[in-house]
């Protein structure tokens, strides 16, 4: 017992390190992108291009990658992953040594930001084979750490920037994905249980390739929670695109918005250490429901608010949005799928972040342009409130789909 113990500890760790190296690379990368393109000269249209670009790329990648894992069972994802982090690295130096024309490097900061984009789905598929092979790891607290590493690094890298130029950016981002690619050589391979008994070898036939179509077409609960997500991603807008306009329109400056970056990653912490008793005590569907409220009451805070007092409350309670959502969705897809589509089913709720912010950023752009950010606030409470009816149709859904497979179960007994 306690060998084991020491055993998921140990996976548990190392899933920490790889998450947390991740979100390193990824605040060196991304986390001010604006600052960074704009010092090579890059204007705010063609910013918000390379954004459009960077979510069309991790969709296609997410897509392209989970089908590939899933077809392709023998190749374990610790190698892919790390094939995908030395073909990053370099690309990544190509940014940070070699001077180039706007348009290669526009290509070349969106395909880097498309693929890093995906790689939580790939992290999440790898440590929930663990938990698929009865291996009890803990998923919340290596979470909780990487989220409070990636808001203090960005407070750090902030006071960096004050005192050298965008420059430096990607040199370390470098040096994070090195440590990302040592944590992920880490990690070991899922011990497979041993086949039941009762079954015959030689009867046994590997279950049939699904294409994503047949996928969905066969798991409604899997298009609403999906539909869920995509509405939840696009309310969501005026806190990761435009989160500095709010932050201006209530009197904050620019050490107000740091304050808020911090509180907004940081709170997630607490509710991702206690995900796994949460989701010992409750279904995940009932968690996941709780947080899309909390998505909702957050937009209407913000919405509400008339001092940055109210906006870092409105931060604070982002514990109970992602925090509760990160983990327990991870919990949620894993037991909607089919086996071989747990890689697909994993990179698709990430893909659905991806797909809003292609049709969400460009159209909250010209409305802060021509409406103001009030504006804006206020249609992120309806896309909430949206999100928060399909989460709940999903919930009702998936209990209904439990009842009906219990009542099929008892009858095939008798």
């Amino acid at each position: 017992m306690q060998k084991g113990k020491v055993k998921t500890f140990h996976i548990e760790a190392i899933f920490a390190g790889m998450h947390s190296s991740y979100w390193l690379a990824m605040c060196a990368f991304s986390g001010f992108m604006a600052v960074y393109l704009s010092y090579y000269g890059f204007s705010d249209a063609l910013i918000g291009l390379t954004a459009s670009c960077i979510s069309l790329i991790s969709i296609t990648f997410q897509l392209g990658i989970s089908s590939f894992s899933d077809a392709n069972a023998q190749i374990s994802l610790k190698r892919i992953i790390t094939v995908i982090y030395l073909v990053v690295m370099g690309l990544v130096s190509l940014l940070a040594l070699a001077p180039m024309p706007l348009v290669a490097m526009l290509l070349t900061y969106s395909l880097v930001g498309g693929v890093m984009n995906g790689m939580p789905g790939l992290f999440n598929a790898q440590i929930i084979q663990f938990v698929n092979e009865g291996l009890p790891v803990n998923l919340g607290w290596p979470r909780g750490v990487s989220a409070l590493v990636y808001a203090i690094f960005a407070y750090f890298l902030g006071l960096l920037l004050d005192r050298f130029s965008p420059g430096i950016l990607m040199p370390i981002c470098l040096i994070c994905i090195a440590f990302a690619i040592f944590m992920v050589l880490l990690m070991p391979r899922p011990e497979r249980r041993s086949p039941d008994e009762s079954a015959i070898p030689d009867l046994a036939q590997p279950m049939p390739r699904t294409s994503f179509r047949q996928m969905l077409r066969s798991n409604p609960v899997m298009r609403f929670f999906l539909l869920s997500a995509v509405f939840m991603n696009a309310g969501q807008t005026n806190m990761m695109l435009f989160l500095a306009r709010v932050v201006e329109s209530r009197g904050g400056n620019e050490t107000a918005l740091g304050l808020a970056m911090f509180l907004q990653a940081g709170v997630e912490m607490p509710a991702m250490f206690l995900s796994p008793f949460l989701l010992r005590h409750f279904r995940a569907r009932a968690i996941l429901s709780v947080s899309a409220i909390a998505y909702f009451i957050k937009a209407l805070m913000i919405y509400l608010s008339r001092g940055i007092g109210e906006i870092y409350a409105a931060m604070a309670f982002s514990v109970f949005c992602y925090g509760l959502y990160g983990i327990s969705s991870v919990y949620f897809v894993n037991s909607i799928v089919r086996p071989n589509e747990r890689v697909r089913g994993q990179s698709l709720v990430t893909a659905s972040g991806a797909l809003s912010s292609i049709i969400s950023n460009s159209a909250a752009g010209w409305l802060v342009q021509t409406r103001g950010i009030g504006a804006l606030n206020l249609v992120c409470v309806i896309l909430q409130a949206i999100a928060a009816g399909l989460m709940f149709y999903c919930a009702w859904l998936h209990m209904r789909r439990e009842k009906l497979q219990h009542t099929a179960g008892l009858k095939s007994q008798i």
